[in-house]
């Protein structure tokens, strides 16, 4: 991977704070009005975890919503690009799985469709914070993603699972009152991009921080 774009090689705090939470808060916000346009969904994406990351790197004097519109200009294209492959992947394995569900297929591939969208949920996951993290052409950025997906499966099955769980209770609460799904959105972007976020910046910190082992194979402290 490449260097990471104006962000300090340094570990992530996991110290929520009120200030951090109405940070998140106003991400989240600020990612649900830019995707309005659709063009700028993917950009607005990486824009969020842009500055996501530098607020869970402890960066001071954070000015949120100036980051995030640097974030969106500076990730506009590569953003517009992966947000494609996004409607490609998500929409077409999608649709794969409600043919396969309506039309009374075996088992068999109904698991098959499962699994690829599964896959393309992850793919996507990973892919727009690494846009957003490191400077790259965009045909290394799509292999990077793919070689940290296997690399980190465990972390990417885990996040996966919390994530379509948040998903489901916000689709619950529309369900259950429209007004309350509404109201839901307000908080659900923050809290979904936040443990998005949280997550893989851990992850690219080890990537980033690798441990080296003496002759001996014991780790060495740093």
């Amino acid at each position: 991977m490449e260097d990471p774009k104006n962000t300090a090689k340094q570990k992530i705090s996991r110290n929520m704070t009120p200030r951090k939470a109405l940070q998140f808060l106003l991400l989240g916000l600020l990612w649900f009005v830019c995707c309005l346009p659709v063009i700028t969904a993917g950009a607005a994406t990486c824009a969020f975890f842009y500055v996501g990351i530098k607020i869970l790197n402890d960066d001071p004097d954070i000015k949120t919503a100036k980051l995030f519109f640097k974030g969106l200009k500076q990730n506009f294209v590569q953003g517009l690009l992966m947000s494609l492959i996004s409607i490609v992947t998500l929409g077409g394995f999608g649709a794969l799985l409600a043919w396969t569900i309506l039309s009374d297929q075996s088992k068999f591939l109904i698991f098959i469709a499962i699994g690829c969208c599964l896959a393309a949920f992850i793919f996507n996951t990973f892919a727009y914070p690494i846009i957003a993290r490191y400077e790259n052409t965009f045909g290394n950025i799509l292999r990077n993603t793919v070689a940290l997906v296997f690399t980190y499966l465990s972390d990417a099955l885990k996040l996966s699972i919390l994530l379509i769980v948040l998903i489901a209770v916000d689709v619950l609460l529309f369900r259950l009152n429209l007004y309350a799904g509404f109201a839901s959105l307000l908080f659900w972007p923050g809290t979904l991009f936040y443990f998005t976020t949280i997550r893989l910046t851990a992850i690219f910190y080890k990537v980033e921080h690798p441990v080296k082992y003496d002759d001996n194979g014991d780790p060495i402290s740093e």
